[in-house]
């Protein structure tokens, strides 16, 4: 089932939590919310769930496959919900938990004792709990928790799966485990899925499509390869992954940025920057597009000093000093790391292999 929301706004008091928002996730789809605190995530989410209305007088509508369910209560949407601190209920064991969803439904609709109970162990198999139905909550890990609030949200059999920060309060090595179970569960079931995350390793790793937000606002969507390498604007670029800026000016069609020219026709730097003279620049690069040389090859760079390396890992990271004090951070292979024979004190030259330039209100 499809979601489509259009022209969504919502305030608290002064404050603008959401703004004219629309976005369409497709049916089958997983598609994640992403953004920093306050950008309006949750807030969206708990409005398409019905545990939020639109401001009042808003032409806002929310449709399930085109149909529009703003006037729905939450519990008439068909949508399952998994909180981040998973709300389970401490009296009730795993099996209990599990049914809960299937056992307050109106006595018409509710399944016989024998229907939930096979509908509760097909679920705890899908989410790999099997054997630790009469548990209760304390007992189990952080990452079970989060599977048994997954199970009870899909038990009602859900038309849509939101997720609100659903790892946010598990560890780093459970967070990794869980978003891959999650992305080959959602390839099993198909459920139509939106989640929330502040984490953009976790969005570009799982979703399907991404929406990043600010600020109330929708700023981008696409695929994680189209967010991350053809970002729509400077906030998503900066805000997705790790970044090296640099601040500088535009002199005579060159962008300038201390020891580093750029002219036009150099890779990733689209565009004329005649007619701006003057006018202060803004150079975006990711660490894995800066490369480091022990002489000047004749392309634009800076000089700087090694200042720090990292080598545990699957790159090696290395920190610089430039020459006029910047930090500058660079990724390299350990085979690239071990043929440059880098250590602190090392005075080298790096150099762009791509970059996105900004121009006060140019992008370029």
């Amino acid at each position: 089932m499809s979601i489509e929301v259009q022209h969504i706004t919502k305030t608290f008091g002064s404050f603008t939590a959401l703004s004219d928002v629309s976005l369409k996730v497709p049916d089958g789809e997983l598609v994640a919310l992403l953004g920093p605190s306050g950008s309006g995530k949750t807030t969206l989410l708990r409005i398409i769930a019905g545990l939020e209305t639109v401001d009042q007088g808003s032409q806002g509508k929310i449709l399930f496959h085109e149909r529009d369910v703003a006037e729905l209560h939450a519990g008439q949407r068909q949508v399952g919900f998994v909180f981040q601190h998973y709300a389970l209920f401490r009296h009730m064991t795993v099996f209990e938990n599990v049914a809960f969803g299937l056992r307050v439904r109106p006595r018409k609709v509710r399944p016989g004792r024998e229907a939930i109970r096979d509908r509760v162990a097909e679920l705890l198999k899908l989410v790999q709990l099997r054997g630790l139905e009469n548990r209760y909550p304390s007992q189990l890990s952080g990452g079970q928790r989060q599977r048994v609030a997954l199970a009870r949200a899909l038990a009602v059999q859900p038309k849509v799966l939101l997720l609100d920060e659903p790892f946010g309060a598990l560890d780093a090595k459970v967070r990794l485990e869980l978003r891959r179970w999650l992305r080959k569960l959602h390839d099993e079931i198909h459920v139509t899925s939106l989640f929330v995350t502040h984490d953009q390793e976790e969005a570009l790793e799982v979703a399907d499509r991404i929406v990043i937000m600010n600020k109330g606002r929708v700023e981008q969507e696409g695929t994680p390869e189209e967010v991350f390498h053809q970002p729509a604007n400077e906030f998503v670029l900066n805000f997705l992954g790790n970044v090296n800026l640099f601040h500088g000016r535009v002199e005579h069609g060159k962008a300038v940025f201390g020891s580093l020219v750029l002219e036009q026709g150099v890779e990733g730097l689209a565009g004329a920057v005649t007619n701006v003279h003057g006018k202060s620049a803004r150079m975006f690069v990711r660490p894995h597009d800066l490369e480091i040389h022990h002489v000047s090859n004749g392309k634009a760079a800076l000089h700087g000093r090694v200042v720090r390396v990292q080598s545990a890992g699957p790159q090696v990271k290395v920190e610089l000093r430039g020459e006029e004090g910047q930090s500058v951070n660079v990724e390299l292979s350990h085979e690239r790391f071990r043929e440059l024979g880098l250590s602190v004190g090392s005075e080298v030259f790096v150099s762009p292999k791509q970059a996105r330039v900004y121009v006060e209100d140019y992008s370029i």
